[in-house]
């Protein structure tokens, strides 16, 4: 009954940016022969991490092109920005997604901001967003993420609607126990 999937890109996964054009194009043709999209391709960069922005800029670029040629409309990252002042954090993500954004742009696919990690809230991802102010930059709605940090879903979704690629939702516990549940259960 699935429509379509997110797929995990990291470089331990069948599916990442070391794959070349022919085993792309297959995968792409088989997803379409079995009636699904691919949504995302879900990448692990770190666009508020401390460091150098070339390698991260690199691997942006490189999973937007792997979205691209899987037809998937988004690429996930996640935000990472550690334990840095917080303004420095939305700087340089902010820094980051901008350069990028015309390239996502011109190949048709938007790049969306997790509510994870060191941004864990909507009002934290709006933060960046607002900085970087372009279409072709978004967000993913975890749901888990942002209950977790104290935010009403109902404030959650108006900071984000604007922005809203789509939304995960977890099955989990408690907020104590964040294990997913058996499936059928809940």
């Amino acid at each position: 009954g699935y429509q379509g999937v997110e797929l995990r890109a990291h470089p331990e996964e069948p599916v990442h940016v070391g794959i070349g054009a022919a085993e792309r194009a297959d995968i792409a043709a088989r997803f379409r022969a079995a009636g699904l999209t691919v949504l995302a391709v879900a990448g692990y960069t770190r666009v508020a991490e401390a460091g150098d922005d070339g390698p991260v800029l690199d691997a942006l670029r490189q999973h937007l092109a792997l979205a691209r040629d899987l037809g998937a409309p988004y690429v996930r990252v996640f935000p990472g920005g550690g334990d840095q002042d917080p303004a420095e954090a939305d700087a340089t993500a902010a820094r980051r997604l901008a350069a990028v954004a015309p390239y996502a742009h011109d190949l048709g696919v938007r790049l969306l901001l997790e509510t994870h990690d060191s941004h864990r809230t909507a009002a934290d991802a709006c933060r960046v967003l607002g900085l970087v102010g372009h279409l072709s930059v978004g967000a993913v709605w975890d749901v888990l993420h942002t209950w977790l940090g104290g935010e009403d879903p109902v404030a959650s979704h108006a900071a984000l609607a604007p922005h809203l690629g789509y939304v995960q939702v977890k099955d989990v516990a408690s907020a104590e126990d964040t294990s997913p549940l058996p499936l059928g259960r809940g």
